[in-house]
């Protein structure tokens, strides 16, 4: 027993124990949304773009606009943040406070439940309670979907949120701690509630948004390919070859991801959407087939085979960087 003891509370396993066993947590008991920190950050960063973004009909400059955001994002994320570093170190068990921070920072698992309540809903022939479900995982309008776009609309979001919400928090916690990844989480709280999509929020939600890309650049890419190599295995070397990672350097991490996963489900994907009745087109990857309702269990398939192989590498992770702390 003192062996598994000592070995679970080795410097090099012990962050990657933690993981794993927030993970598992956090998939069978999800925070209720009245007790859920972030949802009161969603609420503040509301309130804040009420009393300083000012309306899109005025003649701000988009320079005021993106200092207002900054302002804001600095002023809801840095005080929470200070105090929480401030407080780790003198807790008696850091470890089980990193834990409830990570906990906080991967909520993920009812976008999981609703995905499933949408597919469940979409085979009894429920249009309506479907629509009404996946309303408030997208921002686009919802009244007009088709089944089809129902569905291929509620495995986008899923497989987004995946990343953003789950993956890359896991990525900045085993590579550079819990705090920045609960920072992470606070900024694309920030983003999602100040969305740039909304004309409202165009200017004054960019430094939310540009900061969360940064934070996403490299986990997203790595996934990336790890969803195509789990689905098509060494066919990812011809999708590299005509495709490449990213079509520019500074392409949107969503664009990299749908085009990955439209490779790896053989399926349309994206296309144009509408946000507040405005149309904004986005390019539309052609695959084999329509992302009807009975192709939605393997999008759940791919990620639970992408989580898996996530916390393999980051163990892998685990052992680099202690290796290099010794060696340093």
């Amino acid at each position: 027993m003192d062996k598994v003891i000592s070995f679970i509370s080795n410097p090099a396993f012990l962050p990657w124990f933690i993981l794993c066993g927030v993970v598992v947590f956090e998939r069978f008991w999800q925070l209720p949304a009245r007790l859920d920190p972030l949802a009161f950050i969603r609420f503040l960063a509301l309130r804040m773009a009420q009393r300083v973004c000012p309306a899109a009909s005025t003649s701000t400059s988009k320079t005021q606009l993106w200092i207002s955001g900054s302002l804001a994002s600095f002023m809801l994320v840095m005080p929470l943040i200070l105090i929480l570093a401030i407080f780790r170190e003198f807790v008696h068990y850091p470890e089980l406070f990193d834990a409830c921070i990570l906990y906080l920072s991967i909520q993920f698992s009812s976008h999981i439940q609703r995905f499933q309540q949408i597919r469940r809903a979409l085979a009894a022939g429920k249009k309506k309670l479907s629509k009404e479900l996946l309303a408030p995982m997208v921002l686009r309008e919802t009244s007009m979907l088709s089944d089809i776009g129902i569905s291929k609309a509620a495995i986008e979001a899923l497989v987004l949120r995946f990343h953003y919400q789950s993956l890359v928090c896991l990525f900045l916690f085993i590579v550079i701690g819990p705090i920045t990844a609960l920072t992470y989480r606070l900024c694309f709280e920030l983003h999602l509630v100040w969305n740039t999509k909304v004309p409202a929020y165009r200017e004054f939600g960019k430094p939310a948004a540009k900061l969360c890309s940064m934070f996403q650049w490299i986990p997203v890419r790595l996934n990336a390919l790890l969803s195509i190599f789990l689905s098509k295995g060494f066919m990812i070397f011809a999708y590299l070859k005509v495709n490449r990672l990213a079509k520019r350097w500074f392409e949107t991490n969503g664009a990299i991801l749908l085009r990955a996963h439209h490779f790896a489900f053989n399926i349309n994907l994206s296309g144009a959407v509408y946000y507040q009745e405005s149309k904004v087109r986005r390019i539309k990857f052609i695959g084999k087939e329509e992302p009807t309702v009975q192709f939605m269990p393997n999008a759940i398939a791919l990620i639970n085979r992408v989580l898996i192989v996530n916390l393999l590498l980051l163990l892998l992770t685990c052992l680099i960087i202690n290796i290099l702390r010794l060696t340093w």
